[in-house]
């Protein structure tokens, strides 16, 4: 994956909760609908609708939506719930089928509440994607997937296994119960466990629901109760930062190994006094991008699975790993050698 350092910049935040607040969400109708009638007017209009507006990843992310857009003379709308809240972003995407946007390029909060809506917006001609986390694949024509689901739940279990051994016991935390990617990394680090590190065993599963204290309570509450636990397994970056808090409040950085997502500019002060040692992601500018450009040949009538990429600009050629999906690259691993390279 290109990462362009040029087009990042660090965000600007109200207050160190919304700076952390986010840190931590169909084969017939793809194969349908990518070739469909190509609309060349000026001006097109794209709705880039994130979980939500207010977490730094998807500031990231619009940063190059917006690039992507000035790029290629598209309208890109950054519009989304302020919190967490799925039946907010299906009122947003209701009103933007209303009023007749030309595409919806979209993050969903919930696989299955958002699909009607979307299902509507292509009956009304609108063209669906979405990015980072996926719908019922029928109510979209193409999903951009940051990273193979099996390639990071992978990367997480080995950093652990790497900082905590083969064996013993372990917990996740999770931002989300109902979220595709979430679950996708959940399923992923599983079999990896299963299938490379038998001896592990993952004895429960805690729900953040992405609030940096539930999430950092729940933790010390199971530590306090479980003080054998070897480490600590993350599925978003709330959560991330919601075991980091726990385990420094238990004085127990460097003893508890953390993996799993994170994200640069929250996570750094934690990679800096070593609570945490690795962090997986991808970059979000580069999928916001890569979304619009997706869009862009959605627009144009030229998204063809049957070509095996999509050209994505200064990201080059991205591929197709199924008729509805194409994949942005590898996952990243940011630890305290590399993190002062990333500013997202």
């Amino acid at each position: 994956m290109t990462h362009d350092k040029k087009h990042q910049s660090r965000p600007v935040y109200a207050t160190r909760r919304q700076a952390l607040l986010g840190l931590g969400a169909g084969l017939l109708a793809g194969a349908s609908g990518l070739l469909a009638a190509p609309a060349f007017a000026a001006g097109q209009k794209v709705a880039f609708v994130p979980k939500f507006t207010s977490d730094p990843y998807f500031v990231s992310a619009n940063q190059g939506a917006q690039e992507a857009g000035k790029e290629l003379g598209l309208i890109v709308e950054y519009n989304g719930p302020v919190d967490a809240n799925v039946a907010g972003q299906v009122d947003i995407v209701d009103r933007l089928v209303r009023s007749r946007v030309d595409a919806i390029s979209i993050c969903a909060l919930d696989p299955t509440a958002l699909a009607p809506s979307l299902m509507r917006a292509q009956q009304k001609g609108i063209k669906v994607n979405t990015w980072d986390a996926d719908v019922k694949p029928e109510s979209r024509q193409v999903f951009l997937n940051q990273a193979s689901y099996a390639a990071i739940g992978e990367t997480i279990a080995d950093i652990m296994a790497k900082g905590a051994g083969t064996s013993g016991d372990f917990l996740m935390v999770t931002g989300s119960l109902t979220a595709s990617n979430m679950l996708a990394w959940m399923k992923a680090i599983n079999d990896t466990v299963a299938k490379k590190y038998p001896d592990m065993h993952i004895k429960t599963t805690l729900l953040g629901e992405q609030d940096i204290e539930k999430g950092k309570n729940i933790t010390l509450n199971y530590l306090r109760a479980n003080p054998d636990t070897k480490g600590v397994f993350t599925v978003d970056g709330i959560a991330e930062i919601s075991v980091a808090e726990a385990v420094q409040q238990l004085g127990m950085a460097g003893k508890i190994t953390i993996s799993g997502i994170g994200v640069p500019n929250a996570i750094r002060p934690y990679i800096k006094d070593g609570t945490i040692k690795d962090a997986v992601l991808w970059s979000p500018v580069d999928i916001g991008y890569a979304a619009i450009y997706i869009t862009k040949a959605q627009l144009d009538g030229t998204l063809d699975p049957s070509k095996g990429i999509v050209k994505a600009g200064r990201l080059g050629d991205l591929k197709f790993t199924a008729n509805d999906e194409i994949l942005l690259g590898s996952p990243l691993v940011f630890n305290k050698d590399n993190i002062g390279n990333y500013n997202f």
